[in-house]
């Protein structure tokens, strides 16, 4: 239709085509605007059909190549697991030679290997390997030192290759394999590392700064002065730690990775108690603990710790200003009975 024939129509008939045509704001229009729009929206209508039909006229364009490297493409192939090669473990490793471990403050596991030469070399001297009057002999000495060390032995079974041995606490021990000649005497084959055995008891040194962490002081020394501060905290917090201290120290495992020990073993039971004391006062302050002194730490706090006995102790306190004028003295009486 063209803008003759648009001109020859009257305003009705252009408001009909407008609508047709989904013309917006038709209704407000003069009958000039509305041949202008017809005409504008028709020349639309025929650009976007021409594309339309383009498109479906024209080939699809050939994908776009992708250059490669030239080279074929390898092959994956899921990982394959390498079979484990296991080794097992030698009976003997044909070595005279003979080890000494820890187990606990009461026990030593040693174990030992015997060379083919000197077993048939026993074997030669006694007619009979199950004859060898094989021997351990445990040469035991006090940790600081002693000039007499005390010897002891223990007769073995030359069938066998490990032994358990029932110590003491706190001492150096050394261990020699042989056997006793027809004479009396006692031939060395090997001589094993030395050892020395843990403590069974508490430690004697008192006033360990790393007992109790500076924290728990701190909070302690802050809760001294601070009369709104629970003492829920201290409670769930220090009291807790200490105790979890005294129960690391007190308990010694009697467990063993090599099955049970001889049946020599008796059974034992040993009991302890210790006191701990501790507080806070002015850094610069004077203390004494039962009339020793006592080294504050730079806030102030200080802790001892001492083996209690039984019987009713009583061990004052006292704290003194540094200029002399002020003096506080606090005494906690601590009773013990053991049955």
């Amino acid at each position: 239709m063209t803008l003759e024939d648009l001109a020859k129509k009257t305003k009705e008939e252009l408001l009909t085509l407008a609508r047709e045509m989904k013309i917006k704001n038709r209704s407000k229009m003069t009958k000039n605007e509305l041949i202008e729009n017809l005409k504008t929206t028709k020349v639309q209508s025929e650009a976007k059909a021409e594309a339309q039909i383009k498109a479906v006229a024209s080939p699809k364009q050939p994908p776009e190549p992708i250059y490669g490297s030239g080279l074929a493409k390898a092959e994956t192939h899921a990982p394959t697991r390498a079979k484990e090669t296991r080794f097992p473990l030698p009976t003997t490793y044909n070595v005279t030679k003979i080890a000494l471990l820890i187990r606990d403050p009461f026990w030593l596991y040693t174990y030992w290997d015997l060379s083919p030469e000197a077993k048939a070399q026993l074997k030669n001297d006694y007619g009979d390997w199950e004859k060898v009057p094989l021997s351990l002999r445990i040469c035991e000495e006090e940790e600081s030192g002693g000039t007499d060390p005390h010897l002891f032995h223990v007769s073995i079974n030359p069938s066998t290759s490990n032994w358990y041995l029932n110590v003491q606490p706190n001492h150096c021990y050394t261990a020699e394999l042989g056997y006793f000649s027809p004479a009396g005497d006692f031939i060395i084959l090997a001589r094993s590392n030395t050892v020395i055995t843990p403590r069974a008891t508490f430690s004697q040194v008192i006033d360990e700064e790393w007992m109790i962490i500076e924290e728990d002081f701190r909070r302690l020394y802050r809760m001294a002065g601070d009369p709104q501060a629970s003492s829920a905290e201290l409670g769930g917090g220090l009291l807790k730690r200490l105790e979890k201290e005294m129960g690391s120290a007190a308990v010694s495992s009697l467990s063993s990775p090599f099955g049970q020990p001889p049946a020599e073993r008796h059974f034992w039971l040993v009991l302890n108690t210790e006191l701990i004391v501790y507080g806070a006062t002015e850094p610069n302050a004077v203390l004494t603990l039962d009339g020793q002194p006592v080294t504050l730490r730079p806030d102030g706090s200080f802790t001892a710790r001492f083996a209690l006995p039984d019987g009713k102790k009583s061990i004052p306190v006292t704290a003194c200003s540094q200029d002399g004028n002020d003096e506080i003295t606090i005494t906690p009486v601590v009773t013990k009975e053991t049955y």
